[in-house]
C-alpha cells in the first residue's frame, strides 16, 4: 500500500511562505498595508492563488495534447486546439477546462473579495459583518472568477495554437511540439503575473462593494508612487462612486487594478 506524499505539502507552504515575505517587501500604494490583518490576509490569499493557477495550468500541460488533431498538423493554416479527431468540436472540453479552473480558483477569489470588504470595515469603521459566506461576497466572487477564467481559457487556447504554428515553422516532430505546448502553458512566470493580477482586482471589487453598500458617494484613485502612464494621469482624480476611472490608455475601470501587477488604491468619501 502506498503511502501518502507528506513531502509536497511541506514544500508548498514553504513556497507560500516565500512569496508572502516577497511581495510584503515590494512597493504598494501605502493604504493597502495601512491595516496589518488585511494586508496579511492580502497576501497570503495571493501566495493562495498563485499556487493554485501553477498547480492548474501544469494540469492543462499535461492534457494539452490530447487536445489536438494531430492530422492537422501539415497544414498549419487549419491548426486548431481539438478536443477530438474532429477539428473545431472542441467547446465541451474547453468547458471543461473551464469548469475545473473555476474550482481551482474560486476559493481565493472569495476570500480575496471579502478581505477588500474587511479592510473597508476597519477603515471607514463601518461593521457589516462581512464574512466569505456574506451574499455580495459570493456574488462578486462569482463574477470576479467567471471573468478571470474566460480570459485565461481564451489565452491558454492561443497559447497552444501558436506554439503548434511555431512548431511547423521550425519543423519539430509531435515530441518537439508537445514538449513547445507545455512549456509555454506551464509558466511559473505567468501564475504568478494572474495571481497578482487578479488579487489586487478581487480585494478592490471588495472594497467597492463595501462602499457602495454603505453610502460612499465618490471615489478618488491613489497612484502607486511612480506610476505608470495608465493610472499616473488619474492620480487623485475623484469621480462618483457609479462612474467608472478613465485611464491613461481610454479603459473604464469601477477600481483598481487595472492593468497586469498594478497595486494603486482608490479611497472613498462619504
Amino acid at each position: 500500500m502506498a503511502l501518502p506524499d507528506t513531502t509536497r505539502p511541506t514544500l508548498l507552504e514553504a513556497r507560500r511562505e516565500v512569496s508572502i515575505s516577497i511581495r510584503a517587501s515590494e512597493e504598494w500604494q501605502p493604504s493597502y498595508k495601512k491595516h496589518p490583518a488585511t494586508f496579511k490576509a492580502l497576501l497570503l490569499h495571493e501566495a493562495q492563488l498563485e499556487e493554485s493557477v501553477a498547480e492548474y495550468l501544469a494540469g492543462l500541460a499535461d492534457r494539452a495534447p490530447n487536445y489536438i488533431d494531430w492530422s492537422l498538423i501539415p497544414e498549419p493554416l487549419q491548426v486548431t486546439a481539438a478536443s477530438s479527431p474532429l477539428a473545431n468540436k472542441d467547446d465541451a472540453v474547453w468547458e471543461g477546462e473551464a469548469l475545473d479552473l473555476t474550482k481551482a480558483v474560486i476559493e481565493a477569489i472569495t476570500l480575496l473579495v471579502a478581505t477588500g470588504g474587511q479592510y473597508g470595515e476597519l477603515e471607514y469603521g463601518i461593521d457589516l459583518g462581512i464574512t466569505s459566506l456574506s451574499e455580495t461576497v459570493l456574488v462578486a466572487a462569482r463574477e470576479q472568477t467567471a471573468a478571470l477564467v474566460s480570459q485565461v481559457t481564451e489565452t491558454n487556447r492561443k497559447l497552444i495554437r501558436e506554439a503548434i504554428k511555431q512548431s511547423i515553422a521550425r519543423g519539430e516532430d509531435a515530441d518537439g511540439t508537445i514538449a513547445r505546448i507545455r512549456k509555454v502553458i506551464n509558466n511559473p512566470v505567468r501564475a504568478e503575473m494572474i495571481a497578482q493580477t487578479e488579487s489586487v482586482n478581487a480585494y478592490g471589487r471588495g472594497l467597492y462593494d463595501f462602499a457602495n453598500t454603505t453610502g460612499a458617494k465618490t471615489k478618488t484613485w491613489e497612484a502607486l508612487a511612480g506610476a505608470c502612464k495608465i493610472c499616473a494621469p488619474i492620480d487623485g482624480q475623484t469621480v462618483p462612486i457609479d462612474k467608472p476611472f478613465v485611464l491613461g490608455n481610454g479603459k473604464e475601470v469601477m477600481h483598481p487594478g487595472c492593468h497586469p501587477r498594478g497595486r494603486c488604491g482608490a479611497y472613498y468619501n462619504y
